[in-house]
């Protein structure tokens, strides 16, 4: 047992990414103000969930993690990472039932424009599905609504798990785990970011599709890290790998998140030899082949962006970012458990 008010040690994960590169969008502050007044404007959060939103500054992620994207396009993708914010907000209060209504209600305007129930979510994700505009029928546009529905089926299920206080073996949890954080479909949207409609096929190589998965899986690792405190806190910690670990490992709150450290690192070795090996890949087309080289390079910027707002936005440590930043320690506010029923976070 850890108890409150006893502190953990995050993993250097700065310092294991340094061979990713990083820049900001020039974009961000004008599209920040601009998205922020959008979503304001439609009334659909609570104060709570407004607090929240303001706290994350999803803009400077997309900063961070599009530094190539076009205004019109970056301001597009603001819109997303906010409407993003809503379903996580949402359904993290909800139980299965309700999370199936609150993902009805977003997947059958991303499949349908003209489909409403009247709801501010309704009308949000219409606006920001008719600024895809053309790109939303095209190969990418489809695999991002495809990726948008394995994003809400994997919601549904967490609540379920939620609701019932269950937590998921690490394999389980992992394949739950790439799909519910909403990174699948961002990567997508680094398609959209670049002009881009990349054919299929190219996602059935296995570099690529190693590159994206791993990807996506060091963007989970590290929000698992960093908000592992703050869910603990709000009684939601049974999605995140630190519980898992610790529940079916048998292991405490620091181990779990030094194993947490150590698969990163894999992960990163991992994606460095993909990367190159797909340097040596062709696909048959000069063209074809710079496409994907400008894909890979663009989704690079994801891990290592995700890594700089974690600390610059007050997401996860709020106004002791800086602090946390600096000394890599955070302090818990509430006693941790090893055993499944305390960290699962069940509802009563």
């Amino acid at each position: 047992m850890v108890g409150a008010n006893e502190s953990f040690n995050l993993p250097d994960l700065v310092r294991i990414s340094s061979g990713f590169t990083l820049s900001l969008n020039p974009h961000y502050f004008q599209a920040a103000t601009e998205s922020r007044a959008w979503l304001a404007s439609h009334q659909a959060l609570s104060d709570r969930t407004q607090a929240v939103f303001n706290r994350a500054n999803m803009e400077q992620l997309v900063a961070w993690c599009y530094p190539s994207a076009p205004l019109y396009e970056f301001r597009t993708i603001c819109d997303f990472a906010s409407l993003l914010i809503v379903l996580d907000e949402l359904s993290d209060e909800q139980d299965g039932a309700n999370a199936f209504k609150t993902g009805e209600s977003f997947l059958n305007v991303m499949r349908d424009p003209t489909w409403d129930d009247g709801t501010a979510l309704a009308t949000i994700t219409r606006e920001f599905r008719a600024r895809l505009g053309s790109w939303i029928d095209t190969d990418a546009g489809k695999r991002f609504v495809r990726s948008c529905e394995k994003y809400m089926a994997n919601t549904i299920k967490e609540a379920g798990h939620r609701e019932r206080g269950e937590v998921l073996n690490a394999e389980e949890y992992q394949e739950m785990r790439r799909e519910n954080g909403g990174v699948r479909p961002c990567v997508d949207l680094v398609e959209y970011s670049l002009g881009q409609s990349l054919p299929d096929h190219v996602f059935s190589n296995e570099h690529v599709s190693a590159l994206c998965r791993i990807v996506i899986d060091m963007v989970c690792w590290a929000n698992d890290a960093y908000s592992f405190a703050i869910e603990h806190e709000r009684n939601i910690a049974g999605n995140n790998i630190v519980t898992v670990l610790m529940s079916h490992e048998g292991i405490g709150l620091q181990a779990a998140i030094d194993c947490v450290g150590e698969h990163y690192k894999h992960l990163v070795d991992t994606y460095w030899t993909a990367r190159e090996a797909l340097s040596k890949h062709t696909f048959g087309d000069a063209e074809l082949d710079a496409q994907v080289q400008r894909y890979v390079e663009e989704m690079a910027n994801w891990p290592i962006g995700n890594i700089v707002w974690s600390f610059e936005s007050g997401r996860y440590f709020g106004d002791q970012r800086d602090q946390v930043k600096a000394t890599r320690r955070v302090v818990m506010k509430r006693a941790v458990r090893t055993s499944s029923s305390n960290v699962a976070g069940r509802r009563e």
